[in-house]
Order: structure tokens, then sequence, then C-alpha cells
């Protein structure tokens, strides 16, 4: 029998975190009885992927917060519902002591944690996503066995002295698995005090039948297209790549490049390309579906991955889906040599790994591609067969059998 799989979220869904929901679909695909708790819920419009959390209802396994009403006595009444709940209302004192401020909190969060399966597995992405379960574990209102999936900024958040005091003792008594997707990403969790024989390095992985592509080649007699998807914000490196564009366009190769994501750094990305003189080769396109994505990836002919690291707290990407997914379709990848990036390519196979933040030579590597266009079909080619080495069954299938060790 498959496990009972609770997966926590601080909020869900997002349009980012496309590989939460193929975690979710991936268990539920393999017999797993699925809930999903959240702190706060977007809704299905806010999703990449509605037409796939639709089509497998994640929306009814979902256990929102309790929403109270406005109307004073309405409320009054919801509160009593919940407290008279038996087992809420034997831990609702106990829980009250633990809590710095008097107010409605407890009683919500015993009550949508009130058919938590003791017997199953807690799988949370994001650590700075645990909250509530190390109050409610506390006074043993629940008893977890909890993996926790690190996957970036969440490891560094807190340092060492700090994540000690916050989770230390959960950890120590409830955490019996942390995965991460990248060997940057264990160094990180090292240096916060976790146990390495608990940390797991489990790549994300993706569903290469979704993102098959075939073998590309390169047109002499049009631009080159180059393409970039991503958040647009100063981490994911867009100025860098806006430079890699107008060198190209001085040494008089003729490219187009699109970039999809929003985010902070629009206007200023938009100014750079006018003082740039780039506007009539750069497109933005905005936030993106899963499919529009899949559709400009096959339609381009090369990724640019210019994640550099963020200038105040030091952090870098932690992997780069988005790499892989490219290399799926039969894009070669050109991006800097910075935190987990690297581990999604080989490099000088299905694409280049150049110095951080050299813009000069992201360039170079594109004027290779496109002066040798063997090389480029064979990157093409190397990068299909070197991105179905992520797929589900090698890489969210580790997920299962960690489910199944634990349950």
């Amino acid at each position: 029998m498959r496990p009972f799989v609770a997966y926590k979220l601080k909020s869900f869904p997002n349009v980012s975190e496309t590989f939460i929901v193929s975690n979710v679909v991936y268990a539920l695909k393999n017999k797993c009885k699925v809930r999903l708790y959240v702190n706060k819920y977007m809704g299905v419009s806010n999703s990449s992927q509605a037409d796939i959390l639709r089509q497998y209802n994640i929306g009814e396994k979902i256990e929102k917060p309790f929403s109270l009403s406005k109307k004073k006595v309405i409320r009054w009444c919801q509160l009593a519902y919940m407290a008279i709940h038996p087992r809420i209302l034997s831990y609702l004192f106990t829980y009250y002591k633990n809590k710095s401020k008097r107010n409605t909190k407890p009683l919500l969060e015993l009550y949508q944690y009130r058919h938590f399966k003791q017997n199953g597995v807690c799988h949370v992405h994001f650590n700075n996503a645990l909250h509530p379960l190390p109050k409610l574990a506390k006074v043993g209102y629940i008893r977890p066995k909890i993996i926790v999936t690190f996957h970036g900024f969440d490891a560094f958040l807190e340092n060492r002295e700090s994540f000690q005091k916050k989770y230390g003792l959960f950890y120590r008594k409830h955490v019996k698995a942390v995965t991460v997707n990248s060997q940057y990403l264990k160094r990180q969790l090292l240096t916060l005090g976790i146990a390495e024989n608990k940390i797991h390095i489990v790549p994300i992985g993706i569903d290469i039948t979704d993102f098959k592509g075939t073998e590309k080649q390169l047109n002499p007699n049009q631009p080159t297209k180059l393409i970039t998807v991503g958040r647009l914000v100063p981490l994911k490196g867009h100025r860098f790549a806006l430079e890699t564009v107008k060198k190209l366009k001085e040494g008089g190769y003729p490219v187009e490049y699109t970039i999809w994501g929003a985010g902070e750094s629009l206007d200023t990305l938009q100014k750079q390309v006018a003082e740039l003189g780039l506007t009539d080769v750069i497109l933005f396109k905005g936030k993106a579906s899963q499919e529009e994505v899949k559709q400009a990836l096959q339609e381009s002919h090369i990724f640019l991955m210019p994640s550099t690291y963020d200038e105040v707290t030091g952090r870098r990407e932690a992997f780069g889906l988005v790499s892989l997914e490219a290399q799926a379709t039969g894009l070669p990848v050109i991006g800097f040599n910075s935190g987990g990036f690297p581990n999604t390519l080989k490099d000088g196979e299905t694409g280049f790994a150049v110095a951080d933040r050299d813009s000069t030579e992201m360039a170079e590597k594109v004027k290779y591609l496109i002066d040798n266009p063997i090389v480029y079909e064979s990157m093409s080619k190397n990068a299909m067969k070197h991105a179905a080495n992520f797929d589900h069954q090698y890489t969210t299938q580790r997920y299962i059998d960690l489910y199944e060790k634990l349950a």
C-alpha cells in the first residue's frame, strides 16, 4: 500500500513553483494518498499549470486556513464550533500557553490540522514553510515524520545560531530527511548544522514527454533566437544577458532575444534595453503559462541562463530547472558558472558554463555555436539525451522511495 503524504506549503499555487505541482502529481500517479496544507491559498488562476490542477482535482485535496466571518455573531459561532471539537478542545489551552499572542490563530491552526495523519509522511517544500508544525508537534497535537526540501533562498534566511535556536530541537525529533537539489545547496545546509547523514541530493525532475523536443538547426538566413525564462529579479542576472546581446549586435550577428517572466526589475531592464539601443531585437513577454513556455522553447535556438549572485546576501541559484526544460526541447544552454546551475548540463557537450557575470565570454559562446552549425546540431541532440536523465522516473521517484521508507 502506498503511503499517505501531507504536503506542507507556505502558499499555493505559485506561478514559478511548477516543481511542486509535478511532485504532487507524480505522487498521485503512484497511488499515494495526498493532502496539501497551506498557509495561504492563492487560487488556481495563480498557477501556470491550472489545467493540471483541475485534471487531478488538487484543489479538493487542499486544507486551507479557515476564514472567519467579518460579522461578529457569525464569527463567534464559528469559533465555538471549532472549539467544541473533542481533540481540539483537549489541546487548546496547552497550545495557547506556547503562543506569545492571545488571539484566534491557535484555534484556527488546530482546526486546520484536525485531520492530520499521524501514520503518514509530511513533505515540507521550503524550510520557511514549516510554521505551525513545530508548535503543533511541541504540544503533541501532531507527531510528524518530516521531509524538508530546501530550494535555495530558504537556506540563507538564518545563520547557524538562529537556525539551531529556532529549528534545532524540531529537526532532531521530527525531521527524518532533508533534500536539496545540488551540492552547492548541501554545502550551505551543513553550515547551518544540519546532520550530513540526513541530507539527500535529489535533482528537480521534469516530465520528458511533456518537454520532448526535436533536434534543432540554425538557419543562416534568419536571426538566431535567444530566450530566457525566469523572474525579473537581480539574482537572475538579465542585465548581463542584455550586455551579451549588445556585443552580438555590435559583432554583426543577427539575433533576437525573448525574455519571459515578470518581476521588480522590469522597468530597470527596459531602460537598459533603450540605453543599449536594443529595442528592435529584445522582447519582454511577461508572465507565462507552462504551455506558453514550452511553445516558446520549441521555437527558439539557444537558452541563456544568466543567473548570478545576490549582492546583498551572496545567494546564488540553487539549481535551475528551466535549464533542463530547455535542454529537453533541444536547446543548448549558455549560463554563468554560478550556484547549482553547472549541475544541470554537461559543459562543452550540451551547453557552456562561462565565468560569472562575464557577458563577453557568454557572447563568444553564442558566436561559436552560430559559426559552427554542426557543433550546434550535436549539442542540440546531446542536450535532449542529457535532460532525459532527469525524468521523473529517476528523480521524483526518489521522493516516493523516501515516503515508503519513512511511512
